[in-house]
């Protein structure tokens, strides 16, 4: 027995899991947008406010984010009042060729927004600055006053470099967007609770109000940390180099001794950073990736570990995938318990266990083998 595995240090292992298992962790709320791969870029998130800003769209929202908007701008300006909502544009093109993220027109201001997330502000702010203005003068009518040119980058702390807060920009967070919004669409929703919209304009702020964060953390949290990080590493050195080894030694030991011939050899990895998996496999064949593996899984569904094994086969199938389904057939005690993949020339024929037995997977491990040895030294 290794020191790592001693009565003593098991025990303190055991201790660490239950300690674990007691933290309250601090999570963050999943939503629609967490699904996308693309769901924190900026220009979906501008054109997705655009179109909730604009009460013309087919949202029936009405004017809600509007009204957050500009209740938000007037007390950051400390202006009286924007006016009403005249138009919303996206990638506006300068005479420069460069485009502004989001312009907000309104009867009395212009309102430039620079949307950033998680670039850095290099913009050609300038550019901006000299669009609107220009498009103030020439738009103007003989009998109106000059409408006021509003700059916002909105980001995730809210905080601009002082260079571009001195050319008259200001910085807000999507934080307190979000803060001066909600109001607005909670009252929305009230006056039309079964609209569609709302349910996306919900998950849209919130997650807006989710950019930037990673996730709290705890005083708690913190203090499990610091004080069981070093039973923590020893307690992985345990897993992924004292037990999972001692099961893969035992398994190629029980291979060696049944199947004739069979240089085993195996390889040791993880999946998903910490899912451990074996891989069997006979040193003489040609293709080397094919092979048996046993592998610890976490169960999407059940949130509870299990134990697999599949046989990963790549190759023209051939005779050997009725040999397969037939030792499938003669093995197979639960259906839900098996399940197969097909992809090209790649075939998964995959057991799952909820409880980890050494000998079966074992048996289970060899029988599969012989199948597989057997192909790849006398048909390849």
């Amino acid at each position: 027995m290794t020191d790592l595995a001693s009565g003593s240090n098991l025990k303190s292992f055991k201790a660490l899991i239950d300690k674990f298992k007691q933290l309250d962790i601090v999570t963050k709320e999943l939503t629609l947008f967490d699904v996308g791969a693309r769901g924190h870029f900026e220009n979906p998130t501008t054109e997705l406010l655009s179109f909730f800003l604009d009460k013309a769209k087919d949202h029936n929202l009405g004017d809600c984010f509007f009204k957050g908007v500009k209740s938000l701008l007037e007390s950051k300006n400390k202006m009286a009042t924007f006016g009403s909502l005249e138009n919303v544009e996206t990638e506006v093109s300068t005479a420069k060729g460069n485009r502004i993220d989001l312009l907000i027109e309104t009867k009395d201001a212009l309102i430039i927004v620079e949307c950033k997330i998680y670039h850095e502000q290099n913009n050609p702010f300038d550019d901006y600055t000299s669009y609107g203005m220009q498009r103030i003068t020439d738009n103007k009518k003989e009998d109106e006053q000059d409408k006021t040119l509003v700059q916002i980058v909105l980001c995730l702390d809210g905080r601009i470099d002082d260079a571009i807060k001195n050319n008259g920009w200001y910085g807000i967070s999507y934080q307190k967007l979000v803060e001066a919004i909600e109001p607005h669409l909670l009252e929305a929703l009230l006056d039309n609770p079964y609209n569609k919209w709302g349910l996306f304009a919900r998950e849209f702020l919130l997650h807006l109000k989710e950019l930037d964060n990673v996730g709290e953390i705890s005083e708690d949290e913190i203090e499990f940390l610091t004080e069981n990080i070093n039973d923590y590493f020893r307690l992985s050195e345990y897993l992924y180099k004292d037990i999972i080894p001692k099961i893969a030694a035992k398994i190629n030991f029980d291979l060696r001794n049944s199947l004739q011939g069979f240089s085993g050899k195996t390889k040791i990895d993880k999946w998903n950073y910490y899912e451990p998996y074996i891989r069997f496999y006979n040193e003489r064949w040609v293709n080397s990736s094919s092979g048996v593996v046993f592998c610890i899984r976490k169960d999407d569904k059940s949130n509870e570990m299990t134990f697999t094994i599949h046989i990963e086969f790549y190759d023209n199938l051939g005779d050997l995938l009725i040999k397969l389904e037939e030792i499938i057939k003669e093995y197979r005690v639960d259906p839900s318990l098996y399940d197969k993949k097909l992809q090209n020339n790649n075939v998964w024929f995959m057991w799952k266990y909820n409880e980890f037995s050494i000998t079966e997977v074992s048996k289970r491990i060899i029988e599969l083998m012989k199948i597989l040895d057997d192909y790849e030294l006398n048909i390849n």
